[in-house]
């Protein structure tokens, strides 16, 4: 009897995920998202067009029901995992972990000039720096500095715009057709000297906006993920499971709610605003609660192939973007423009599903990545 009691306490040990694996399951579950945001991004010229007047059909149809699960969602879940995960290893010093950010900036950079110009990564590692800086204050410190943020963003330049505008001629969005006609040409083109150069072009456009844009929409989440560690989420989710879900219900349905503001007002500039700004971020604090919520339910041996992923996020995330650019651009297959939405949605899950066997690969015969410099990719973490 005692010894069947230790087996059993044994196995049930080995099920449960620890702090350190937490952070490589989430960033590998998240994975799936950042792949549908950056496919919409290679497909056809998404920053430059009004999808409510650009898009028609089943194929209109099909980009709205994605963009209510996705849309203004999906950076700041991933700034709230990497705001999650950098206090999970806060212990390996914060000049340390401020190395690591710095090499994924400038990796970043580099893969926004001759890879993809709409990464958020540069801006994400940018404000991650800032971010660490959190890493040694109170969770009460670090929450109301990330909620004060979002706060003034909502009011200062979301509300204000939106009783502009609401109504007003302005209050409709065109697509740029200059700028479509620019990128189709560019992007479908087999000159990729040509595409390095609006790459770096579109990267170096509005600067101070970007900036001050990334201090409001990126790094209140990365500092609401780093107070969510400092005060346990997974332990309280664990020890309530019912008020965990009946929060996920809340901030996923409010913010899929908010976001359907968007779709009931034909894209206008005013519902754009409200949805991606308020709507998408209220969702990816329900998703992140859902995926902390299953890492405390589900077994880390049945999680642990997102663990996988997860190790090697940073690998598998410019992979990713390599494989699209391949597949989208002119250099390629030149699909740039000709896709629908369910085409691009079924190629991400075919790209997902690839980088997941490969994870596999990578993790069974022990081959290098991105990582190795700076980890082991192992359970120990990050090496000093």
């Amino acid at each position: 009897m005692l010894r069947y009691t230790y087996i059993s306490l044994t196995m049930e040990r080995s099920d449960l995920i620890n702090d350190r694996q937490r952070p490589s399951m989430l960033l590998g579950i998240i994975l799936i998202g950042v792949l549908l945001l950056n496919g919409l991004h290679f497909m056809m010229p998404f920053d430059a067009l009004n999808p409510y007047e650009y898009l028609s059909g089943s194929n209109l149809s099909s980009y709205q029901v994605l963009d209510i699960f996705i849309g203004g969602a999906i950076v700041p879940l991933v700034a709230l995992a990497i705001g999650y995960t950098i206090h999970q290893f806060k212990s390996y010093g914060i000049g340390n972990l401020a190395k690591i950010t710095a090499f994924v900036l400038a990796l970043g950079i580099v893969q926004t000039f001759f890879i993809f110009a709409f990464d958020f990564l540069p801006g994400l590692a940018l404000m991650t720096l800032v971010a660490l800086f959190f890493l040694r204050t109170g969770s009460a410190v670090t929450f109301i500095s990330g909620m004060a943020l979002f706060l003034f963003h909502l009011v200062a330049n979301v509300l204000v715009s939106l009783f502009t505008d609401i109504g007003s001629p302005s209050d409709i969005i065109y697509t740029a057709l200059q700028d479509v006609n620019n990128y189709t040409s560019v992007f479908t083109n087999t000159d990729y000297f040509a595409m390095i150069s609006l790459n770096i072009e579109i990267f170096s456009a509005n600067g101070p906006s970007t900036l001050y844009g990334l201090v409001f929409t990126v790094l209140p989440w990365l500092l609401i993920g780093i107070s969510l560690g400092q005060i346990g989420i997974a332990k309280f989710a664990k020890s309530n499971l019912l008020l965990s879900t009946f929060l996920f219900i809340i901030l996923a349905g409010g913010g899929m709610a908010i976001k359907i503001i968007q779709v009931l007002t034909l894209g206008s500039y005013s519902g754009r605003l409200l949805a991606e700004n308020f709507g998408g971020p209220v969702l990816a604090l329900g998703y992140f609660v859902l995926l902390i919520q299953l890492t405390v339910m589900v077994p880390a041996r049945i999680l642990e192939i997102f663990g996988r992923m997860g190790r090697y996020a940073l690998t598998l995330y410019i992979l990713s973007n390599v494989i699209f650019m391949l597949i989208f651009y002119g250099i390629g297959m030149r699909l740039y423009g000709e896709l629908e939405i369910t085409g691009m949605i079924w190629m991400a899950l075919v790209v997902y599903i690839f980088l997941m066997v490969l994870a596999t690969v990578m993790h069974r015969f022990k081959i290098s990545s991105l990582e190795k410099l700076f980890t082991n990719n192992s359970e120990n973490g990050i090496n000093k």
